[in-house]
Protein backbone atom coordinates (compact mmCIF):
# COMPACT_ATOMS: atom_id res chain seq x y z
CA UNK A 1 0.00 0.00 0.00
CA UNK A 2 2.76 2.67 0.90
CA UNK A 3 4.39 2.01 -2.45
CA UNK A 4 1.60 2.29 -4.13
CA UNK A 5 0.81 5.80 -2.32
CA UNK A 6 4.02 6.73 -2.89
CA UNK A 7 3.66 6.38 -7.05
CA UNK A 8 0.80 8.19 -6.79
CA UNK A 9 2.36 10.63 -4.82
CA UNK A 10 5.50 11.20 -7.25
CA UNK A 11 2.57 11.11 -10.34
CA UNK A 12 0.85 14.24 -8.42
CA UNK A 13 4.38 16.08 -7.97
CA UNK A 14 5.40 15.54 -11.67
CA UNK A 15 1.80 17.04 -12.65
CA UNK A 16 2.10 19.77 -10.38
CA UNK A 17 5.47 20.97 -11.57
CA UNK A 18 4.36 20.81 -15.09
CA UNK A 19 0.89 22.77 -14.27
CA UNK A 20 3.09 25.55 -12.70
CA UNK A 21 5.25 25.76 -15.52
CA UNK A 22 3.02 25.93 -17.90
CA UNK A 23 1.67 28.86 -16.58
CA UNK A 24 2.48 32.56 -17.99
CA UNK A 25 4.03 34.92 -15.19
CA UNK A 26 5.92 38.04 -15.31
CA UNK A 27 8.73 36.92 -16.47
CA UNK A 28 7.05 34.65 -19.41
CA UNK A 29 7.43 31.27 -17.57
CA UNK A 30 7.60 28.35 -19.72
CA UNK A 31 4.79 29.41 -21.49
CA UNK A 32 6.57 32.54 -23.31
CA UNK A 33 9.59 30.10 -23.85
CA UNK A 34 7.46 27.90 -25.62
CA UNK A 35 6.30 30.60 -27.54
CA UNK A 36 2.62 30.67 -25.79
CA UNK A 37 2.00 26.79 -27.03
CA UNK A 38 0.27 26.27 -23.44
CA UNK A 39 -2.02 28.50 -23.92
CA UNK A 40 -2.64 28.24 -27.60
CA UNK A 41 -2.90 24.42 -26.35
CA UNK A 42 -5.46 24.95 -23.95
CA UNK A 43 -7.72 27.98 -25.33
CA UNK A 44 -6.23 31.16 -24.99
CA UNK A 45 -7.51 33.32 -22.14
CA UNK A 46 -9.27 30.40 -20.74
CA UNK A 47 -6.00 28.62 -20.42
CA UNK A 48 -4.90 30.71 -17.21
CA UNK A 49 -7.68 30.49 -14.91
CA UNK A 50 -7.65 26.25 -16.07
CA UNK A 51 -4.20 25.96 -15.22
CA UNK A 52 -5.03 28.21 -11.97
CA UNK A 53 -8.12 25.76 -10.89
CA UNK A 54 -5.83 22.79 -11.79
CA UNK A 55 -3.06 24.79 -10.24
CA UNK A 56 -5.17 25.03 -7.03
CA UNK A 57 -6.49 21.22 -7.03
CA UNK A 58 -3.30 19.41 -7.24
CA UNK A 59 -2.10 21.43 -4.66
CA UNK A 60 -4.71 20.24 -2.29
CA UNK A 61 -4.22 16.36 -3.86
CA UNK A 62 -0.80 16.81 -2.84
CA UNK A 63 -1.07 18.00 0.79
CA UNK A 64 -3.42 15.33 1.08
CA UNK A 65 -1.03 12.59 -0.28
CA UNK A 66 1.43 13.72 2.07
CA UNK A 67 -0.58 13.61 5.11
CA UNK A 68 -1.59 9.74 3.80
CA UNK A 69 1.66 9.12 3.13
CA UNK A 70 2.86 10.22 7.00
CA UNK A 71 -0.31 8.37 8.27
CA UNK A 72 1.60 4.90 6.43
CA UNK A 73 4.63 5.22 7.61
CA UNK A 74 3.54 5.72 10.97
CA UNK A 75 2.03 2.24 11.04
CA UNK A 76 4.83 0.58 9.32
CA UNK A 77 7.38 0.24 12.25
CA UNK A 78 4.11 -0.01 14.77
CA UNK A 79 5.03 -3.29 16.67
CA UNK A 80 1.84 -5.96 16.95
CA UNK A 81 0.29 -6.54 20.94
CA UNK A 82 -2.09 -8.67 19.58
CA UNK A 83 -2.82 -11.42 17.01
CA UNK A 84 -2.16 -15.22 16.03
CA UNK A 85 1.98 -13.83 15.36
CA UNK A 86 2.37 -12.26 18.62
CA UNK A 87 1.14 -15.92 20.54
CA UNK A 88 3.27 -17.83 18.28
CA UNK A 89 5.90 -16.02 19.13
CA UNK A 90 5.26 -16.16 23.08
CA UNK A 91 5.02 -19.75 22.64
CA UNK A 92 7.96 -19.92 21.11
CA UNK A 93 9.95 -17.81 23.64
CA UNK A 94 8.06 -20.12 26.48
CA UNK A 95 9.84 -23.11 24.49
CA UNK A 96 13.02 -21.76 24.51
CA UNK A 97 12.80 -20.56 28.36
CA UNK A 98 12.11 -24.22 29.78
CA UNK A 99 14.42 -25.73 27.41
CA UNK A 100 17.35 -23.63 28.67
CA UNK A 101 16.02 -24.49 32.38
CA UNK A 102 16.14 -28.63 31.23
CA UNK A 103 20.05 -28.25 30.63
CA UNK A 104 22.24 -28.71 33.29
CA UNK A 105 24.73 -26.13 34.53
CA UNK A 106 28.33 -26.44 33.23
CA UNK A 107 31.07 -25.58 35.18
CA UNK A 108 33.54 -22.73 34.23
CA UNK A 109 36.82 -23.80 32.27
CA UNK A 110 39.55 -23.62 35.13
CA UNK A 111 43.28 -24.00 34.65
CA UNK A 112 43.32 -27.72 35.43
CA UNK A 113 40.65 -28.48 32.94
CA UNK A 114 42.45 -26.22 30.02
CA UNK A 115 45.56 -28.18 30.02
Amino acid sequence: MFTFLMIIHIIIAVALVAVILAQSSKGGGLDGMLGGAASNMLGGENASKFLKNTTKVLAVIFMLSCLLLTLQTKNIGRVQTSGKGVEIYKKQQQQEATEQQKMPAQPAPTEETQE
